[in-house]
């Protein structure tokens, strides 16, 4: 459900409103889970739910043949057509694993065991290059207060996952994927509680008693 429209420059804002009387909503299969993560590129808006990834057109509208091509059109609606990615996977309940560069969406899918990429060409489980096993082992047990922690590291051009089974304890394990090869690269030591990317470094923080101590990594 989407609020009235909202523009910095004219000083509309129309975000506290709803009017019922206009298309406002937009609706997903419950089937395939909650709704997890909202990601905006360009005129599309991709949606990440626990079992499904699919992406909706933003004020635009798509009107498909009877051969079943699709020609987009210009719409008053906010949210156009919906249309799933091939493939039976999700975000599971894990929207921290999320990291993009680019046009590369990187993410994990607990329930099936694997780390995705998403790209132009659709998704890709990366996870099997070398790490099928791997990650059905790590991904395939409880983690009750844990979670899939990712980041983009634009120094090494790499993405890093830690996979945290518990808040606290070094029950964990942190690793990076390197698309230039199509392979895991390397294990680290560090268990963060955030891994971000800065004008061309990569940091990782970690919450000590309320303070945020950063490190960064060359």
């Amino acid at each position: 459900i989407y609020s009235g429209i909202f523009n910095s420059r004219t000083g509309i804002n129309q975000t506290n409103q709803f009017p019922v009387g206009e298309n406002i909503t937009r609706s997903l299969n419950p089937a395939q889970g909650s709704i997890q993560k909202l990601y905006a590129e360009d005129t599309n808006l991709i949606v990440f739910q626990e079992l499904k990834v699919s992406r909706a057109l933003i004020d635009k509208d798509a009107i498909y043949s009877a051969e079943g091509g699709g020609t987009v059109t210009s719409s008053n609606l906010v949210i156009g057509a919906i249309q799933p990615y091939a493939g039976e996977f999700g975000i599971s309940r894990n929207p921290e694993s999320f990291a993009t560069y680019g046009y590369r969406k990187y993410f994990s899918d607990k329930n099936n065991n694997v780390i995705l990429r998403l790209s132009r060409d659709g998704l890709e489980e990366i996870s099997r290059f070398g790490m099928i096993d791997y990650f059905r082992d790590e991904l395939n047990t409880d983690f009750t207060d844990g979670k899939v922690l990712g980041g983009w590291d634009i120094y090494s051009d790499q993405y890093v996952v830690s996979t945290q089974r518990s808040k606290s304890g070094s029950n964990y394990n942190t690793l990076s994927f390197d698309g230039q090869v199509q392979g895991w690269t390397s294990f680290f030591t560090f268990k963060p509680d955030a891994i971000f990317s800065s004008q061309g470094y990569f940091y990782s923080a970690k919450n000590n008693k309320g303070k945020v101590l950063t490190a960064t990594l060359e």
